[in-house]
């Protein structure tokens, strides 16, 4: 498969968060505490709204935890993986892009994160956003972010279980093939690769996007029930030591698993929602062998 558009340096596209809605604040970073994460806490203000954010800092990606404060907004009751945030130098240009392209993308915004700091202070970062419409990515909501005023922080990403880098987001769905032609025109990137027998990635530098067919979940994700079609079913996550992180996620009730590349599974409890693939290094997980 190859697609006739034309990526520059001006207008990459790069992976820079995934966002989890949740209810339970207080249980959410109990348990990533005690699964050897440091948490950042702010509040973010956007589209008339405020959000209380935790947020999991890896080295210039970050995953974000985000509870909704307006309690008639229906999507306060969901808990799951929702979405994910790619970056760009060019926010104007990549708005420009996609709506050539046929996409929808909304206004971009001005995004406000609001950090508490010492006595009672609040240091304040601002970045420029724009969202696309739910009916042009129907597995989650997507958001570009202009990462020269990026909603990241510049706190050192160490963390007590080794864990360091995002590495991809893993898509499943029932249409594999219009999926992955979507994900190249969003991220500028013409030529995807197969993996297995009827799933594909798109190379974004030291990160992909995984879009994976519903027959080939086992592949990926052993166990795991999909429940919707098409989704997010999770992320994949590098460590600096496998057996640091095995030892900070075995205290809980996390389904463990160890997978024959040398990665583990692990499915997220119900209050946060998804799955994570943890590996060393990118040969550990499952799509980086076996192409066709």
């Amino acid at each position: 498969m190859n697609l006739s558009s034309n990526p520059t340096a001006h207008d990459s596209v790069t992976l820079v968060h995934a966002t989890h809605l949740i209810q339970d604040s207080s249980e959410v970073a109990s348990f990533l505490k005690k699964s050897g994460f440091e948490l950042l806490e702010f509040i973010k203000v956007s589209d008339g709204r405020n959000t209380h954010c935790l947020q999991i800092s890896l080295n210039e990606t970050y995953i974000s935890f985000e509870k909704r404060n307006n309690l008639f907004t229906k999507e306060f009751v969901d808990i799951a993986l929702t979405g994910f945030g790619l970056g760009t130098k060019d926010i104007v240009s990549t708005q420009g892009r996609l709506t050539l392209h046929g996409f929808h993308p909304l206004a971009i915004e001005e995004q406000k994160l609001l950090f508490s700091e010492a006595k009672k202070e609040r240091r304040e970062i601002e970045c420029k956003v724009f969202k696309l419409k739910k009916s042009d990515v129907l597995e989650g909501n997507v958001e570009f972010i202009d990462v020269i005023s990026s909603t990241k922080s510049d706190t050192k990403s160490v963390h007590y279980n080794a864990l360091s880098h995002f590495h991809a987001i893993i898509i499943c769905t029932d249409k594999p093939e219009e999926t992955i032609a979507r994900y190249c025109w969003l991220t500028n990137q013409p030529s995807p690769r197969r993996i297995f027998n009827s799933s594909w990635q798109v190379v974004l530098g030291q990160q992909k996007i995984i879009v994976c067919s519903v027959e080939e979940v086992e592949r990926i994700f052993p166990s795991v029930n999909v429940t919707n079609l098409p989704s997010i079913l999770g992320y994949a996550l590098l460590t600096k030591n496998l057996s640091k992180t095995k030892d900070y996620f075995s205290h809980n009730e996390s389904l463990f698993q160890s997978l024959n590349q040398g990665s583990i599974q692990l499915k997220l409890p119900d209050f946060i929602g998804g799955n994570l693939i943890i590996g060393t290094n990118a040969a550990d997980f499952p799509w980086n062998g076996d192409f066709n």
